[in-house]
């Protein structure tokens, strides 16, 4: 298993997959206090671009076991404070889809979870398909009739073009990113536009949380992007990158806390989210406004277009 790497190996700088950039290691004390996993892996920061990655990584067999059932992606919170925030952050992702698709279109995602956009997409007469790499997620897109591919994004063989992929969350939890963005530039069509969304290590919590980030996510995030890292591996697909933006979210702040919580024991929850998690959302949420003078929020979003 991955936390059983040699440690010696782990301390080489390996080179970094955007830039080449030696990448000497930067965290060695990351855990998951949220799901519990024991795997353990260090993380490498490149010295070029910036860029910060696990190293080394684990293996496609153990990916799967780090998605738990219950995990937060298709399982709907029960608390009516979670519930309307995440539902407004669905919302705001459908208005994104649609946005950027033709009358009637074809929309993918990658890391379709329970089918919940895909279902919210096809109402409105789109076509649309997806890839999950969790088996209990690809149940519950199967069981509302959607064409979800049960695995990863590279092992899907398809003919199929898309006007619109979209990865929310994604980026960071795949094994080879420069090869995933290769994969989306060819399901789109000419013209046709990917929307991605991911953590960004250069916002102020990041900074100041450091490898006790609540958006470490250890062992599920792998990647961890800045604006322009992540410009750069779209630009490296041959994509043209036409938006950037900062997504206001206080979860790298609420997450940050309840670990900073745990790790001294004073939490001693074994659920994803503690009871107060709610309340952090709410009351760190105006801390986004020095995020954004400070390097940008903890969530970070683009669209890039594959060019005609």
């Amino acid at each position: 298993m991955g936390g059983a790497a040699n440690p010696v190996a782990a301390d080489l700088a390996p080179r970094c997959a955007l830039c080449g950039g030696s990448s000497p290691l930067a965290w060695t004390d990351c855990r998951d206090l949220e799901y519990f996993v024991a795997d353990r892996f260090p993380a490498h920061r490149c010295g070029s671009c910036g860029l910060v990655f696990l190293h080394p990584l684990p293996t496609r067999a153990e990916l799967p076991g780090y998605y738990p059932p219950g995990y937060q992606n298709f399982d709907p919170p029960r608390n009516p404070i979670s519930a309307f925030l995440v539902g407004r952050y669905h919302a705001a992702h459908l208005a994104t889809a649609l946005r950027h698709l033709p009358p009637v279109g074809a929309f993918f995602e990658v890391g379709a979870a329970d089918g919940a956009l895909l279902d919210r997409v096809r109402a409105r007469g789109h076509t649309v398909g997806g890839v999950e790499l969790s088996r209990d997620g690809c149940e519950r897109a199967w069981a509302k009739g959607l064409d979800v591919f049960h695995g990863t994004l590279e092992e899907l063989r398809t003919d199929r073009r898309y006007d619109v992929v979209f990865m929310s969350h994604v980026i960071e939890h795949v094994l080879d990113p420069v090869e995933t963005m290769a994969r989306v530039r060819e399901l789109l069509k000419p013209g046709g536009v990917v929307y991605v969304e991911t953590p960004n290590v250069g916002s102020p919590d990041a900074r100041l949380f450091g490898e006790h980030w609540g958006l470490v996510h250890h062992p599920r995030h792998l990647w961890f992007f800045t604006r322009a890292t992540l410009r750069r591996l779209l630009e490296g697909a041959g994509l043209v990158v036409e938006r950037e933006r900062w997504e206001p979210n206080s979860c790298g702040w609420g997450l940050s806390v309840q670990t900073a919580l745990r790790r001294r024991g004073w939490d001693r929850s074994r659920r994803p989210r503690s009871f107060y998690y709610p309340l952090l959302l709410v009351g760190l949420l105006p801390l986004n406004l020095v995020d954004v003078l400070a390097g940008g929020t903890a969530f970070m979003s683009a669209v890039a277009r594959r060019p005609a």
